[in-house]
């Protein structure tokens, strides 16, 4: 749940996941609508338990025994900055808000306006920002950071729309950069459990009962991926009826996750990258298992509404059910006796995980903006220009993109996409295009095969997120190749549909181009270029 902050997570269009670090969710590049709750489906958690191994070592647990919270293990963050999110809790440390009683932790969500620090560190003196909801945020951070190990937290989560739990951990000192290059792991997140279920085919009465697991890496925010996978308990036990025990184990180069003791997600390092600035600003892929590879912190909270949850099922926040609360029951953390320096030779693995495929690096672009001086700029004309890289945002895996042969016109570039949100798009060194301005001219051929009713193509220009221009392109006969001229002026001079207010900044473009279907649609593109 990282402060990012998603996040990430869920306008069908722009809002993604993510979360910065120290906060929870943000809106992420080129229309990164991550609907989280809807990029993978989830797996029924219907197979057996597996056996943990003997050589797993205790090195520290928390029973939450006593009537304090121990602060030998946890310090209370104090600040409104709503986790970079637009949550609607400030977190404090009142001890309404969190305590220990009946050998457990409570984290408890209040509708109650409190007013505190407007920035994720509570640092007092600055700007503040007042909120309608209090909750608890408990982190370990500089008393129990840890690498590699399994890490157990026997947990009841609250249910209701607006409520999001969250069981994470951070990086305790960002060797790669800040969020998320440094690497984010959540051992479980949820929204609005027990109201109306929006998963893909779910039935009408069906009530929301997904926890997830996920990773965030890449590069700093924005240009951070996340991957992850969700899961439904057995026999259709809702996660807010009892206590749970969610985990992972993490060795070097692989991660997995576990309800109660049922294997069911996997990620390696095949499948998650870091790429940060080193001497002089030059961007390098981190070697081996980065980020995931340095000491990390365990964060436990509840938050209420922001970009997932209050996206999410109902919409909202539904102010008649607070207070609401969050139980732990303990927290256990052990390294694995076999070999500690990697956690290696402890692991217990299930045939009926998934298999979680994540992202590849993608290529480190030359700084030179000196490719687009012009008066042509050839951005694909039978091969992409050398300066630029493909991209796709496509967290629901209904893009295709790949260059083809077309009789009569050499290669071309080919492409689909399904229902949902997702683009392709052409990175790019950071970019002055204000030369471009006055009299250029963005031109390309396309030739529409097939669409649904009423889908608006469209082409932008992004700058950072939510720095992005949107135009709409006209669309007019099926299976024709015709030339579309748009002004670069009329491009630029227009805001992001998805984030009013906004439009991209011509001097630090990104990514060169979006081509963003709204709907399904299957299309051709050739002799992509800026005209003067």
């Amino acid at each position: 749940m990282q402060d990012l902050t998603n996040q990430v997570k869920i306008l069908t269009s722009f809002i993604s996941a993510a979360l910065m670090s120290g906060c929870t969710a943000i809106e992420l590049p080129v229309s990164e609508s991550a609907d989280l709750a809807q990029t993978e489906k989830a797996i029924v958690l219907s197979h057996a338990p597996v056996t943990l191994s003997s050589d797993w070592q205790l090195v520290w647990e928390d029973q939450f025994e006593g009537e304090q919270i121990n602060k030998r293990n946890w310090s209370l963050e104090v600040n409104c900055w709503g986790g970079g999110n637009n949550e609607q809790q400030c977190y404090t440390d009142d001890p309404n808000n969190a305590f220990v009683k009946d050998g457990f932790l409570h984290i408890v969500a209040l509708k109650q306006s409190h007013t505190g620090p407007d920035n994720a560190e509570g640092t007092i003196g600055g700007a503040t920002k007042t909120l309608p909801y209090t909750s608890a945020r408990l982190s370990t951070r500089d008393k129990r950071d840890t690498k590699y190990g399994r890490y157990e937290i026997r947990a009841k989560l609250p249910g209701g729309q607006g409520s999001w739990p969250a069981i994470w951990m951070l990086p305790t000192d960002n060797k790669y950069g800040t969020w998320a290059a440094s690497g984010e792991i959540d051992i479980m997140e949820a929204v609005n459990l027990n109201t109306l279920s929006d998963a893909a085919g779910a039935k009408n009465d069906a009530l929301e009962s997904r926890v997830y697991g996920t990773l965030h890496y890449g590069r700093n925010w924005p240009d951070n991926v996340y991957k992850g996978q969700a899961a439904t308990l057995p026999n259709g036990v809702n996660p807010t009826e009892g206590f749970h025990t969610y985990a992972i184990e993490w060795e070097e180069g692989e991660i997995r996750w576990y309800v109660d003791n049922i294997h069911y997600a996997t990620q390696t390092q095949e499948g998650w990258y870091s790429q940060y600035e080193a001497e002089e600003g030059k961007l390098i892929n981190a070697s081996g298992a980065a980020p995931f590879d340095e000491k990390f912190h365990l964060l436990l909270n509840l938050a209420v509404g922001g970009a997932w949850s209050a996206n999410a099922n109902d919409k909202g926040i539904d102010e008649g059910l607070f207070p609401k609360t969050m139980l732990v029951d303990s927290v256990k953390v052990y390294r694995c006796k076999v070999d500690r320096w990697k956690g290696k030779g402890c692991a217990s693995r299930s045939e009926h995980a998934i298999q979680v495929i994540g992202h590849k690096a993608p290529e480190i672009l030359a700084t030179d903006d000196s490719y687009a001086d012009g008066p042509t700029l050839e951005i694909f004309t039978e091969t992409l220009n050398a300066s630029l890289a493909y991209a796709s945002y496509d967290p629901l895996d209904i893009v295709d993109y790949q260059e083809v042969t077309e009789p009569d016109r050499g290669t071309v570039l080919q492409v689909n996409k399904n229902q949902g949100s997702g683009n392709i798009y052409f990175r790019s060194p950071v970019t002055d295009v204000t030369h471009w301005q006055e009299t250029g001219e963005l031109v390309f051929d396309l030739k529409v095969e097939s669409m649904a009713d009423g889908v608006e193509l469209l082409v932008k220009m992004d700058s950072g997120w939510p720095k992005t221009s949107d135009y709409t392109v006209p669309l007019s006969a099926i299976n024709e190749w015709k030339t579309v001229r748009i002004p670069i002026a009329d491009i630029l001079k227009r805001d992001n549909r998805f984030a009013g207010g906004n439009q991209a900044d011509p001097t630090t473009i990104t990514n060169l181009l979006v081509f963003e279907p709204q709907g399904e649609m299957s299309f051709k593109l050739d002799n992509i270029r800026f005209e003067k």
